[in-house]
């Protein structure tokens, strides 16, 4: 189904807020949220055959499942996430272990599995189905089990900033916010202390701790003794492409489950939010 809304849906639209400004891009503050689930689904592109799925969400699924809280339309909130105007943070407070399940699928092509019932559709009505008894296929997919991520999320863009702030506030959603694939609902929670917390950039002399997921992993991360961690190299960027979209950068992420990773911090937007570094992208 396509959304024609062009712009973010504000439950509280009479409420002034003001955005987060980056500088060398770290945000002088950010919103906070959780998201987990049962299950998440987050493909991986560069597989064809069994659906395998990254343990970390892509920047980019981060900004779709962000769009749908806020009711952005598909194609309209790529410009609001360009990494020039906004920097997200992705920490994992979750599990990464994940698990295979077959699946049986029902054709969706009109043009090859629909079947139809009922007058001509001139004068009578003429109802078109997929077709449950045949065309079916399995497939294999990869879940991540009882994942949860914490989310740090910066935007300069006023209207987006402050309708997410106040759905997050409020507990609601425009569209039901999923992890990955539509029915892998997601539960958002917030922090205590608020939504909205103040950043502090961190200096690093040596070296640095830091709880969120690293990007630019390959060229920063410090390996210790006794701390495994994952690297994958995620779409960080996509824009609109005629009448679908495509993914414009990819970056390497070190994440892990096991507490802080130590890191040189060349080149990397630090920010000290309520005690926990984080790394901005």
């Amino acid at each position: 189904m396509t959304n024609t809304n062009v712009g973010p849906v504000d439950p509280a639209p009479d409420r002034s807020e003001t955005p987060p400004t980056l500088t060398d891009g770290v945000p002088d503050s950010c919103l906070v949220c959780t998201v987990g689930g049962d299950w998440a689904h987050f493909r991986r592109i560069d597989r064809t055959v069994t659906k395998q799925t990254y343990r970390l969400p892509p920047r980019t699924t981060v900004a779709g499942l962000l769009a749908a809280i806020v009711g952005v339309g598909r194609d309209e909130y790529y410009d609001v996430f360009d990494p020039a105007v906004s920097a997200v943070g992705v920490e994992v407070v979750g599990d990464l272990r994940t698990t295979t399940q077959p699946s049986l699928g029902v054709g969706t092509n009109p043009g090859e599995t629909f079947d139809s019932a009922g007058g001509s559709g001139k004068k009578t009505v003429k109802v078109r189905f997929p077709d449950t008894t045949d065309n079916r296929q399995i497939h294999s997919y990869e879940y991540v089990v009882d994942p949860a991520y914490r989310l740090y999320v910066a935007v300069e863009d006023e209207a987006f900033h402050a309708a997410l702030k106040h759905h997050l506030e409020r507990g609601t959603s425009y569209y039901p916010p999923s992890l990955g694939l539509s029915e892998l609902l997601a539960r958002v929670e917030t922090p205590e202390a608020g939504v909205e917390h103040d950043v502090t950039a961190v200096a690093v002399d040596d070296t640095v701790a830091v709880d969120s997921a690293i990007p630019e992993a390959v060229e920063t991360i410090v390996p210790r003794a006794g701390t495994p961690h994952h690297v994958e190299r995620l779409p960080a960027a996509m824009e609109a492409d005629g009448r679908n979209r495509r993914t414009t950068e990819f970056t390497d992420y070190a994440f892990t489950a096991d507490g802080q990773l130590e890191t040189t911090g060349d080149g990397l937007a630090l920010g000290d939010v309520a005690g926990r570094t984080v790394a901005f992208y």
